[in-house]
């Protein structure tokens, strides 16, 4: 599965999301969560891990990239760009797995219980699933990144301007995937204490 075929999922989750979240906010019940759902959480959470990692990481990469840039040792930008590609390749691949995995939490909420905690499971997901959103278009980016430094290397670009653009536009995105994940944490925190506090 690519990860443009993976949003097909994401959309499905959306609107899983918004069906738990309009079944009754109020109702109380006993705290159960399902086994499947468990495991879908841990791994799914693993998986988020190793992308915030792969983001941070990026942050450093991209200030260097920039830096080449700004000096012209487009060999230089050029060989980094090429290695936050491969790296791209791998989030992209987690990427896959985690909508898997935030599939697998979602069709399992239906058993959780109360409702409440089940409906601010749903908010979490949804992070998760516009964390995905980000990744794809921080990927797209970065391609254009590629193609620029080529155009520019060649000799057939002269603007500078382009690059910066393009590595400010990353940064944002890269942000913005750590900042969603932290939702998602806190969300997920919230879950736990209104499970345990219905228990």
């Amino acid at each position: 599965m690519t990860l443009r075929k993976s949003m097909k999922r994401t959309v499905t989750l959306a609107l899983l999301i918004v069906a738990f979240y309009f079944t009754g906010y109020y109702l109380i019940g006993i705290g159960f969560v399902p086994d499947n759902f468990t495991e879908a959480r841990r791994q799914g959470a693993l998986i988020a891990k190793d992308i915030v990692k792969s983001a941070e990481e990026s942050l450093a990469r991209l200030s260097e990239i920039s830096e080449a840039d700004r000096r012209n040792r487009f060999n230089k930008a050029l060989e980094l760009v090429r290695a936050e590609l491969d790296q791209a390749q791998e989030s992209r691949k987690k990427a896959i797995s985690l909508t898997a995995e935030l599939d697998k939490m979602a069709r399992s909420a239906a058993g959780i219980k109360p409702v409440k905690a089940r409906n601010v499971v749903m908010e979490a997901v949804g992070h998760e699933v516009s964390l995905i959103t980000h990744l794809i278009v921080y990927n797209d980016v970065l391609n254009s990144l590629l193609q620029t430094l080529v155009l520019k290397f060649s000799g057939d670009l002269k603007d500078n301007t382009s690059v910066q653009a393009l590595i400010e536009t990353m940064n944002g995105e890269t942000k913005e995937i750590n900042k969603l994940n932290d939702l998602y944490n806190q969300k997920m925190k919230l879950f736990d204490d209104l499970v345990r506090n219905s228990s």
